[in-house]
Order: structure tokens, then C-alpha cells, then sequence
């Protein structure tokens, strides 16, 4: 594939519907198991299976376990028939190491997956989108499910399920930039999503809705992550920009003396294109779910911000 994000080819995958069985496996950090077995009987409770694989709750230092392991768990719940949707365990660190390791050519034979995940797994649903054009899904890590908002959860599963016209909340006080534009999303966690673009094929975000969030960062790290894209051009080829919550925001040392806002402002300057901020999803209560490589839209004038079509098939 060589072409743009307009035009680049999508592939839906299945829908999760009830009496589906979700695969989980570790990317990232390991993981406690009381926080998944809760999840476990809170997705059995709303209709769903769960088969946790074993790589899940191996550890090496604070890796669930080397990226072969990590490999070999992907591959092995996306080939088997009686799993129907993987699903990260967890977020925290090492995922970046597993693109190196994963074959994605045969990843396009057969019915695709819904893979959802967020957070470090940014990397890997960007990645499996940008090299194969199928829809991955931004939402909330399964160990977390258990205490996920419910009316969140319910805007997840209607992605999931195929619902079509799936909207998210707008309001006046978010809009830095009016305007009106479409797109496919892509973005998740900015200090992961700052590495990608130079690296993914296809120039997978041009033209996009880019979505970004981040959390425990100094604000100084911020602003220079902010650049990178800018200097990229990353910004000035999206068709939209949507902001999400940058929680616990650290300025140690010499006050840096801005605001995200302001620094936000900067980078966006000379932007003709819709800009959103502070929209609810991050890594603090609010993690509204963007399925990747979906088209979307978003017109400031009537408030609006939906997936144009169904997200899976």
C-alpha cells in the first residue's frame, strides 16, 4: 500500500457480540491477577467469555515476560477460531519492542480481530492499522474493565457490536478552533505517538482526525513532544486535532511558565482545521474509545463529533 490516508484501504474487523470470547495477553507490564479475574467475572456478567492467555501474568523485571512471549501470545490468539477479540491487559511499558518482533503480512489473511488497548499499547493498535488497514480500537486495558464507567463501557461495546452513527460529547468550551472536517482517526498516548509517524508506512496519518492524551509527563516534555509532530508535519496534514486529558502534569525545577493551553495554542497556530481540547478521554476517569482507521467527523457549528459508519462488521 502507498497511498494516502484518504484513501487508504480498511478492513473492518468482526463484531464482538455477546457470547463472544474476548483473548487477553500482556504487551506491556505485567499485571496483577485479582484485578483480572475481576474484570473477568465483570465481562462474564455483561454477556462476554474471557480466555486469559498464560504470557499474560509471566514477568521479566517489569515486562510480562520477554517479546518473544509477548509475540507469540499475539499470534496465538489471533489465529485461533474460538477467540473473537484481543484485548490488552495492561498498559506501562515495552510494547514499542514488540513491533519488531510481530509478522504483519499474515495478520491480513482471514477474518481480522477487534484489538483493543491504550496507553503503551499505542503503539501497537497504530501499528497493526498503519501495516495491515485494519481497525483497531483505543479504549480502556481489560484489567481495568471491572471499574471502567458504565456509560463509557456501553459507548465501547456499541463499536464493538457494529452500532452505527456512534457519537461523543461536544461542547462550546472545548472548541479551540472551529471548523468542519472528516477523516480516519489515529493518536492515542502522545509520548508514544510522537514516535510513530517516521516510522510507520504509508503515511498512515495524513489526513487524519489525530486524537492525543498523556499523563505524568513534565510539561516541558510536553511542549518538545508537541514539536516533534509540528516539525513533522504531522499536524499540518491532519485534517482535525483532538486534545483528550493530560493528567498529573509534573513542572519540576525551574517553573517552565506555561500553560498547556498556551503551549497547545502555539503549536496549532496558522492551523486552518478543527482543534478540540480537553475532550474526555486520558488515563484519569474519562477514556471515551476511537476505533483507528474509522472515519470520522467533526463540525463545530452543530457541536457533533461521530464515526461515520460502523466501526466492525
Amino acid at each position: 500500500m502507498n497511498q494516502d490516508n484518504a484513501s487508504f484501504s480498511v478492513t473492518l474487523p468482526r463484531a464482538l457480540i455477546k457470547g463472544g470470547t474476548i483473548g487477553v495477553f500482556a504487551p506491556s507490564s505485567w499485571v496483577d491477577a485479582e484485578d483480572m479475574e475481576r474484570s473477568s467475572q465483570h465481562m462474564e456478567n455483561l454477556g462476554y467469555k474471557t480466555f486469559i492467555h498464560p504470557q499474560t501474568y509471566e514477568r521479566k523485571n517489569q515486562s510480562a515476560g520477554n517479546v518473544l512471549q509477548k509475540a507469540l501470545a499475539f499470534q496465538g490468539l489471533w489465529q485461533r477460531e474460538d477467540i473473537d477479540a484481543l484485548w490488552v491487559a495492561g498498559g506501562g511499558n515495552g510494547c514499542l519492542h514488540l513491533l519488531n518482533a510481530l509478522k504483519f503480512a499474515p495478520l491480513k489473511r482471514g477474518t481480522p480481530k477487534p484489538v483493543i488497548g491504550f496507553s503503551d499499547a499505542t503503539a501497537l493498535i497504530n501499528a497493526l492499522y498503519a501495516h495491515t488497514g485494519i481497525t483497531t480500537f483505543h479504549g480502556p486495558v481489560y484489567k481495568n474493565l471491572h471499574k471502567y464507567n458504565k456509560e463509557q463501557m456501553a459507548h465501547l461495546l456499541s463499536l464493538l457490536g457494529g452500532k452505527e452513527n456512534v457519537s461523543y460529547p461536544l461542547h462550546t468550551d472545548t472548541v479551540l478552533h472551529e471548523g468542519k472536517a472528516s477523516g480516519r482517526l489515529v493518536g492515542g498516548n502522545l509520548s508514544l505517538f510522537q514516535y510513530l509517524p517516521q516510522t510507520m508506512p504509508c503515511n498512515f496519518c495524513d489526513k487524519a482526525i489525530l486524537f492525543l492524551e498523556d499523563c505524568n509527563e513534565e510539561i516541558s516534555r510536553i511542549d518538545r513532544m508537541l514539536m516533534q509532530l509540528r516539525r513533522l508535519g504531522v499536524f499540518e496534514k491532519s485534517s482535525a486535532i483532538v486534545f483528550g486529558e493530560f493528567t498529573n502534569l509534573q513542572d519540576t525545577g525551574r517553573p517552565y511558565g506555561y500553560t498547556l493551553e498556551d503551549i497547545i495554542r502555539e503549536h496549532i497556530e496558522g492551523l486552518d482545521i478543527p482543534v478540540l481540547y480537553n475532550m474526555p478521554f486520558g488515563h484519569d476517569k474519562n477514556l471515551y474509545s476511537f476505533p483507528i482507521g474509522a472515519s470520522a467527523s467533526i463540525d463545530t457549528t452543530d457541536l457533533s463529533f461521530k464515526i461515520e459508519k460502523s466501526a466492525t462488521i
